[in-house]
């Protein structure tokens, strides 16, 4: 059994940094396109890539150090003052406090596991560090090699198996363009909204707006659930600092930004890579979280939309050279 799980963390610890590879290559290779077509080697190409990658992440990485986990303390310190809060005023209206014990003592004790997924959870060995570390160093050779040759890979798998280079390049393209639709269209969903609630959390005086700014953008990458873990917090945190009538209003923005405005700027800003059902979302994301973990919620519902999509277009491509269009 040990042997058992140290081979699965030694697999997905390699996997995940490779999986974060592939999607990074695909959503910086318009940057390298461009390069190339200016005259830029592919070789050179992909370094500056990597580069700019680095910086990137470096400056990411900045924003989240300084205005969220810098903070912590403090952020600690403000939910426990608005949960404590929250449950003075439901005591002051005779109601019954004790279910809200239960659900803290529930997000206190399953919290931690919401990252880590049955995947995550068994990289958390010595096998799956190990894995992982080399996993991270063999990511950035693959992306590499994905921002430098990622165009010629349709028509080398196509050689490689009995698939038609059609449909093939059909299949990597709906995979591009719903990966790059999405992360593009859901950042720029985060930012129209954000201000929204923002704003009025400046005007009342909630403290810790950067980290609710941060927690809010990087959490919308998590359909529907994201979005609302931050809501909840930033209520509390207005609660826990201006009483009811701040959480209220802090509430019913996010409910604003999160509601009808959000369904505009992102059905304008998605476009079409992510048209299916809002509750093959919810599946998908659920689903992906289960297996893994937050990378699993990030990706459920893209990588469901480019499967819908590839189908659909291997089916094209068969109706038109006059082949059966099942997929079998």
């Amino acid at each position: 059994m040990l042997m058992v799980a140290g081979a699965i963390g030694a697999v997905s610890g390699i996997l995940v940094p490779l999986v974060i590879a592939v999607i990074i290559g695909i959503v910086m290779e318009p940057l390298s396109e461009i390069l190339q077509r200016r005259g830029v080697p592919a070789t050179l190409a992909a370094v500056l890539c990597l580069v700019v990658l680095l910086s990137v992440a470096a400056g990411t990485i900045a924003i989240v150090v300084l205005g969220f986990l810098d903070q912590w303390p403090e952020i600690l310190r403000q939910i426990n003052v608005g949960w404590s809060a929250l449950i003075d005023w439901l005591n002051s209206h005779d109601s019954d406090t004790a279910w809200l014990e239960h659900v803290r003592t529930a997000v206190e004790q399953y919290a931690p596991e919401v990252g880590q997924g049955v995947l995550g959870a068994v990289t958390s060995t010595v096998y799956g560090l190990f894995a992982l570390a080399m996993g991270l160093f063999f990511s950035a050779f693959f992306l590499f090699f994905v921002l430098r040759d990622g165009a010629e890979f349709p028509e080398w798998f196509a050689r490689t198996t009995t698939f038609p280079v059609d449909e093939v390049s059909a299949v990597v393209d709906q995979c591009r363009g719903s990966l790059r639709g999405y992360f593009r269209g859901t950042a720029i969903t985060a930012l129209v909204t954000a201000p929204i609630f923002v704003i009025p959390m400046l005007i009342l005086g909630v403290p810790l707006v950067i980290p609710v700014f941060v927690l809010y953008f990087f959490l919308s990458f998590i359909p529907f659930l994201g979005a609302w873990i931050t809501g909840v917090f930033a209520v509390l945190i207005a609660f826990g600092s201006g009483g009811s009538t701040a959480a209220i209003i802090i509430g019913v923005t996010f409910m604003i930004s999160n509601g009808t405005i959000q369904s505009a700027v992102s059905s304008w800003a998605l476009g079409s890579s992510l048209k299916i059902h809002p509750v093959v979302v919810l599946l998908s994301t659920m689903v992906g979280g289960a297996v893994g973990g937050l990378l699993g919620m990030v990706l459920g519902a893209p990588v469901t939309a480019a499967v819908a999509k590839s189908i659909v277009a291997i089916r094209q491509s068969r109706a038109a050279r006059g082949q059966n269009p099942a997929l079998e």
